[in-house]
């Protein structure tokens, strides 16, 4: 005589469905799991289930299945025991804390774990966007009476990495006594050279920016070029620009920043402007092709972005009301916008003076100074202060005698204001000898790269 089957309990499929929609919305199980639950739940109910769909609401992290499930059966109880691996991508307003409390860890361990963290890097740091990677052993136990609630639940995080830096990670592992440790990773990265190249239609920044260069790549070219160029006057529409820069890429192929400028190029109104980069020593210098060095004893534009809305000669002054001789340069910006020294030298001037309203002039050498009016504030160098070129000595602003927010400079010759523009500033650093044979060197390498990368 065949031995009787034991009778299964009675299922409630409203119960199930609860059950299936709670352990989704908790991040308890991978799809696989859920694959099996069902099976087992949905044994003797298929026919009442058509359509299921599982929608991750939260596309801020998905699952990596890569360890295997166990699931024991007895008379009363559904046992699960699973390996997750999960990504997270961090939201505004999430906290590891939070996280971690989402997913059901134990609050000690997660106090513990915040704390290795905050050992290694700072929360201030922890931005949205910032990756998270976690894995942890999930073991829930329900009643087959009862699959709403739990009868066990216990969560135990393995290890925690989170993104430092785009090269390197802070990693949080168990360790054999349960006790937690963080310690720094090094991200492998990849240097490649690139080339990115374009035509100006908008301006260098904004053409540079959408052609791959990175917004800081795209700031050193443009400063490579404030010796030389007006990059208000010099720049028109369909001149054309090239930039080789050493770029650096993840595991994963993905571009995470740019290094170094190797080279530069501007062709305005059919004159090519080029520019190497040479190593001295422990230092990156500039250089044209000939092997001079691109720096020059005065800056041309010494507000990066601005606008010259009023040149040196005799004009109607917008707020006199008469002609009158303008004896510099104006330079529109934002209110706030750093003013940078012309030259290198030393500060005789900084204070409040008349019309200009808050005024810096630098002593550059024995002929020639340079002075900055109607600054908001003033920067970190006092009175006698040594400047080099390209310190932020004041920021923009509109005080004294003036109409909006702009930069008024001046360069004096032995005390006279002179036309900016047409000063000739002196060229710096020449190679010569072995350092000349070395720059060459590096130089035809680097249009090398430039051929390969056509």
């Amino acid at each position: 005589m065949p031995k009787k089957r034991k009778k299964l309990p009675k299922i409630n499929l409203s119960n199930i469905l609860k059950l299936i929609e709670n352990s989704i919305e908790r991040k308890l199980f991978k799809p696989v799991a859920l694959s099996i639950i069902v099976s087992f739940l949905l044994f003797n109910v298929a026919s009442y289930i058509q359509n299921f769909v599982a929608d991750y609401k939260d596309n801020s992290h998905q699952v990596l299945s890569k360890n295997p499930i166990k699931i024991n059966i007895n008379n009363s109880n559904l046992n699960i025991d699973e390996a997750q691996e999960v990504e997270y991508v961090i939201a505004p307003g999430d906290t590891i804390g939070k996280i971690l409390a989402e997913i059901g860890a134990d609050e000690k361990d997660a106090f513990e774990i915040v704390g290795e963290i905050n050992k290694n890097m700072s929360f201030h740091s922890i931005n949205a966007g910032t990756a998270l990677k976690l894995s942890y052993k999930a073991n829930i136990v329900y009643d087959q009476n009862d699959f709403l609630n739990p009868v066990k639940r216990k969560v135990i995080i393995k290890n925690l990495s989170i993104n430092k830096t785009v090269e390197e990670l802070v990693f949080v592992e168990r360790e054999a006594n349960g006790a937690y440790k963080a310690k720094n990773i090094k991200i492998k990265l990849t240097k490649k050279v690139k080339k990115y190249f374009g035509t100006i239609n908008n301006s260098l920044y904004v053409d540079g920016v959408a052609a791959g260069v990175s917004a800081n790549s795209m700031i050193n070219m443009i400063n490579l070029y404030g010796y030389d160029v007006d990059f208000q006057r010099d720049i028109h529409d369909g001149d054309k620009f090239e930039v080789l820069v050493e770029s650096y890429y993840d595991e994963e192929g993905k571009k995470v920043k740019d290094g170094t400028v190797l080279f530069s190029s501007l062709t305005l109104s059919g004159r090519q402007i080029s520019i190497y980069m040479h190593r001295i020593k422990d230092s990156i210098e500039y250089f044209d092709a000939k092997g001079n060095s691109i720096r020059k004893s005065l800056l041309r534009t010494p507000v990066n972005g601005a606008r010259i809305s009023s040149g040196f000669g005799l004009r109607r002054h917008p707020i006199l009301g008469y002609s009158k001789m303008h004896k510099g340069t104006d330079f529109a910006a934002p209110s706030g916008t750093p003013i940078l020294a012309a030259g290198s030298g030393t500060i005789i001037y900084r204070a409040v003076k008349g019309g200009y309203g808050n005024y810096v002039q630098i002593k550059h050498n024995a002929d020639y100074s340079t002075a900055y009016g109607h600054a908001s504030r003033f920067g970190k160098f006092r009175l006698g202060s040594k400047v080099k070129q390209g310190d932020v000595i004041a920021y923009i602003g509109t005080t004294g005698r003036s109409t909006g927010p702009h930069l008024h400079f001046e360069v004096l010759y032995r005390g006279s204001q002179v036309n900016p523009a047409k000063v000739k500033a002196t060229s710096g650093l020449m190679l010569g000898g072995a350092e000349l044979a070395r720059f060459r060197a590096a130089k035809a390498e680097i249009d090398n790269y430039r051929k390969q990368n056509n």
